[in-house]
């Protein structure tokens, strides 16, 4: 038999007066003793609840998004992944900003990026937290114990997206690095570059592009061999990886193997002179890729999609020789991709007396870059409802750290 609406309330009076008992068991001192914080909402944030979205008589609710504090990130702004949230009379857009992705989608130019970061890519990126407000201006209280979505639908974002990472240890000599952070196999790509000295941070993006690369299919990352380029621009890359493969038998003299097997003995000024020979203009051991990357993708406008880009190739390896607001509650759970009518459920605990507010945050966790459409619904122990306006929300996850996001998603399993 279903409980009534006091029944349930006087359930949960004793199951919160049983947890008392339990902590006072436990001998906790008094200021050790857990307390729930609550939030306390502003006069200005309550006035704007108030003339806001009320699914219930006298019950007020609000859902925006949460971005966390960026200002440890020094990588420039355009890699910060932020959420933005617009509010229509009968829906909400949860929309994803990425400086980066705008440069990308407009042409580029796009500039080597550094994986070796706190987040192990190049972006500072999380998943979508959705902010959820309530004031109770009813006359009795809300004991809040529940969120559910209702999903209509989930799809994956085909958006392509293509980051060309730098080599900051110097171990991919020779190499240009492409990684694949969009959600789609790329195909048909081709690289067009000239390729000059030294590290040229501000190009100038001029053809005839002398150089050029065919990747048929380009699924997560390519190591892309480049040497060849830097053979026709005067570079001895055979005698150079022969060389950089010697070592030296004594101070005065170095012990290099030669392309018939055998081995070859020099001073430390001839070395120097056949090092400088070898690089030609390529004196600091590096030079600047500078072109176009041109691709076919599912999203691609008109079937293909080209961007412009400059990298720094090194001709040898650094470290080995050769040439190769506060809130009161935090609670999470995952949305599907690819899928429709579909529902998640979230426990929560929340005690909004009269004239209350309180505010706790919902990470949405997701496999990809997707888009979902759904609406959240609050609900007490006597079972009354808050049901939000319609949301559509767009999210972007790096490709790269699928296998961590695999290990977050188990949590919410």
């Amino acid at each position: 038999m279903a409980r009534s609406a006091s029944s349930k309330i006087l359930y949960f009076v004793s199951a919160f007066r049983f947890g008392c008992n339990a902590i006072a068991l436990k001998g906790i001192p008094e200021d050790k003793t857990p307390i729930l914080r609550k939030k306390e909402l502003t006069a200005e944030e309550k006035c704007r609840l108030e003339s806001g979205h009320s699914p219930a008589s006298g019950v007020f609710l609000d859902i925006s998004v949460l971005n966390d504090d960026t200002s440890s990130w020094n990588r420039g702004d355009d890699t910060i992944l932020r959420y933005s949230v617009k509010k229509e009379s009968r829906r909400i857009i949860i929309d994803r900003q990425l400086g980066y992705i705008d440069l990308f989608n407009s042409g580029g130019p796009l500039s080597p990026m550094s994986y070796l970061s706190p987040t192990r890519c190049p972006f500072r990126w999380d998943f979508p937290t959705l902010d959820f407000k309530v004031l109770n201006n009813q006359k009795n209280p809300l004991f809040l114990n529940e969120v559910i979505f209702d999903v209509d639908e989930s799809r994956s974002d085909p958006s392509p997206l293509l980051v060309i990472q730098r080599d900051v240890q110097q171990r991919h000599a020779g190499h240009l690095l492409l990684v694949n952070e969009g959600w789609c196999d790329l195909v048909d790509m081709t690289i067009s570059f000239k390729l000059l000295p030294g590290q040229i941070s501000v190009p100038e993006f001029q053809p005839p592009y002398q150089h050029s690369i065919e990747v048929a299919l380009l699924t997560d990352r390519a190591e892309l061999e480049v040497s060849s380029a830097f053979q026709k621009e005067g570079v001895d890359v055979e005698q150079l990886i022969l060389l950089t493969n010697g070592d030296w038998e004594s101070n005065d003299v170095f012990v290099a193997p030669t392309a018939d097997g055998s081995k070859e003995r020099m001073t430390a000024n001839e070395m120097e002179s056949r090092i400088k020979q070898y690089l030609g203009r390529f004196n600091d051991y590096v030079g600047t890729l500078i072109g176009e990357i041109c691709f076919a993708a599912p999203e691609a406008i008109d079937g293909r999609h080209c961007v412009k880009f400059h990298a720094f190739v090194y001709l040898a390896n650094e470290n080995r020789y050769g040439i190769p607001k506060p809130v009161s509650a935090k609670y999470g759970t995952a949305f599907d991709v690819q899928k429709s009518s579909y529902q998640k459920r979230v426990q929560i605990s929340h005690e909004l007396q009269p004239g209350e507010a309180d505010r706790f945050t919902v990470k949405i966790a997701v496999p990809q870059s997707s888009y979902h459409r759904f609406r959240a619904t609050i609900r007490d122990i006597t079972e009354q409802t808050l049901q939000s306006l319609p949301i559509e929300m767009k999210c972007f996850i790096p490709r790269s750290r699928r296998s961590s996001i695999e290990a977050r998603l188990q949590k919410h399993q």
